[in-house]
Order: C-alpha cells, then sequence, then structure tokens
C-alpha cells in the first residue's frame, strides 16, 4: 500500500466511497454547490480556497480538517505558528528537505525506498504557498 498523499478529488472521492455517499447529499452536508464541486473532482476547477468551506468538507468526510486542507495546497489555521516560530519554520523545512539533525520527527520511510521517480527537494514556502 502506498503512503503517498493523495490528491485532493483521489481523498474527497475515496472517503465518498468509502462512506458511501453521492455528490449531492455531501454537498447539501458541507454547503457547497453540486455543479462547482463535480468540476472539482474532474480536475477543471480547484478545490475551494476558504479554509471554513473545507473544514466543513472534511467534517462531512469525516476527515481530518488540516489533511484537507493541505490537500487543497491550503495551509490549516492550526499552523500559524509556521509563519511566526522561525525555529518551527526552520524544523519543518528541515524535515521536508530530509536534513539530518533537524529536530522533529523523521522522514518517512517510504522516503527511503525504491520509487519509480525521485523526491526533489522541496522548502515548505514553495510547496505550501
Amino acid at each position: 500500500m502506498s503512503t503517498e498523499p493523495l490528491p485532493f478529488a483521489d481523498l474527497v472521492r475515496s472517503r465518498m466511497l468509502e462512506r458511501g455517499v453521492g455528490l449531492r447529499e455531501l454537498c447539501r452536508e458541507a454547503g457547497l454547490d453540486a455543479s462547482f464541486f463535480s468540476k472539482v473532482l474532474a480536475g477543471k476547477r480547484s478545490p475551494p480556497a476558504e479554509e471554513s468551506v473545507l473544514r466543513r468538507l472534511a467534517g462531512s468526510l469525516g476527515l481530518d480538517a488540516a489533511r484537507l486542507v493541505v490537500a487543497a495546497g491550503r495551509i490549516p489555521g492550526e499552523w500559524r505558528g509556521l509563519w511566526t516560530d522561525p525555529a518551527l519554520f526552520e524544523a519543518v523545512d528541515g524535515v521536508l528537505r530530509g536534513r539530518t539533525g533537524a529536530p522533529g520527527p523523521s522522514r518517512p520511510s517510504s522516503w527511503d525506498s525504491p520509487a519509480p521517480f525521485s523526491r526533489p527537494a522541496v522548502r515548505l514556502e514553495d510547496e505550501l504557498l
């Protein structure tokens, strides 16, 4: 089983299948326009930009809100410390870049396993902004 994060649309679709929820039902519960969200799931539109909308959607799907916000390419509100704490930013950036000796959790072991593609160095500010 892959440990790669699922793109936003794949994450939402797989969770809809797991829960047996259709598009219209999900959109009604989350307060989304079904026509718009259908285009998001088809890759024709970007995920909603508003964190509150993504949090409602995560609640409707039973997903961790921060995970869905990140999958949508946004930074969750509870991660604001990344902007105000330079040491925290450097630690997270170090983990993403795979620097040894960076404080915090180590890289996922899947990053060290052979893969059909190589992972370029990622800077947090480039990835999430």
